[in-house]
């Protein structure tokens, strides 16, 4: 492997670590004003439509939105460390673990409410940051070809 390669990869590594602790400080050790203590939901959509009907803007976003952007550097930064895992079922299956790792750990450790629809949300951030990485390398090929031909 080049040295240049071996130093991306450590880069990547390094941002990997940063996004990790980033993720766990947001999800575990913030706090939520609208926290109602430990409790669950397991009803699919429920805390989605409850979010959407509020009528409130910023709710919205900093849930539902930001569940999704949260899981975003996921999707995009896994198959770039992880070269023989580069199948979407599998990362789709990490993202999954993870997310239900933080709904766990919120619940057991932090009194907070483990929510279904969060790890759904986080799943589909995984998801979009996949999608990204994979337009990424097909600009980036096309841009290659462009410029090569």
């Amino acid at each position: 492997m080049p040295n240049w390669m071996k130093i991306k990869k450590n880069y990547l590594l390094i941002g990997f670590a940063c996004y990790m602790t980033a993720l766990i400080f947001v999800t575990l050790f913030t706090h939520n004003y609208y926290t109602y203590g430990r409790s669950s939901n397991l009803i699919i959509f429920s805390s989605v439509r409850l979010m959407l009907r509020s009528g409130s803007s910023a709710l919205i976003v900093k849930n539902i939105v930001g569940n999704v952007l949260l899981f975003l550097p996921l999707g995009f930064l896994l198959p770039l460390i992880i070269r023989s895992k580069q199948g979407f079922a599998w990362q789709l299956l990490f993202g999954v673990l993870v997310s239900l790792a933080i709904e766990l750990c919120q619940y057991l450790f932090a009194a907070r409410i483990f929510d279904i629809d969060d790890i759904l949300l986080n799943t589909l951030g995984t998801v979009f940051g996949r999608l990204t990485l994979l337009i990424g390398r097909a600009v980036k090929q096309k841009l290659i070809f462009f410029y090569t031909h």
